[in-house]
């Protein structure tokens, strides 16, 4: 006999009494999920695209004093450490929005997926004592 699962561990014990509050479970739920893949896909995408910034923006800032000042090394610090603030701006909040899209949105759509799987589906019924 098919028996389909349930969406959440431990369902059949939930103290649920209703429709309503079950729905109000899935719904926090959802929201908590989603808030915190927001939080991770912003701290990832932010710090990835921050340090790849960093990087790209120093080896520019160098190689821009290296041309234009041959022969001195002094000024090749602080042009990379300049470089690399300009690519931390640049190039972090581009890693940020990637993080969006390739974290939260893909996180959204299944918390949306479970919220709805989980209205939908019949009340569990109670256990036998």
């Amino acid at each position: 006999m098919y028996r389909p699962t349930t969406t959440l561990p431990y369902e059949e014990k939930a103290p649920w009494k209703s429709e309503y509050e079950r729905e109000q479970a899935a719904w926090n739920r959802m929201t908590s999920t989603i808030g915190m893949g927001a939080s991770i896909g912003t701290l990832v995408g932010g710090l990835t695209g921050a340090g790849v910034g960093c990087v790209l923006g120093g080896i520019a800032g160098a190689t821009v004093a290296a041309a234009t000042i041959v022969g001195m090394f002094g000024p090749f610090i602080p042009a990379a450490a300049v470089g690399c603030l300009g690519g931390i701006l640049a190039i972090g909040a581009l890693g940020t929005v990637t993080g969006q899209l390739l974290v939260t949105a893909p996180v959204a759509i299944l918390a949306a997926a479970q919220y709805f799987t989980t209205i939908n589906s019949p009340m569990p019924s109670a256990p036998a004592k």
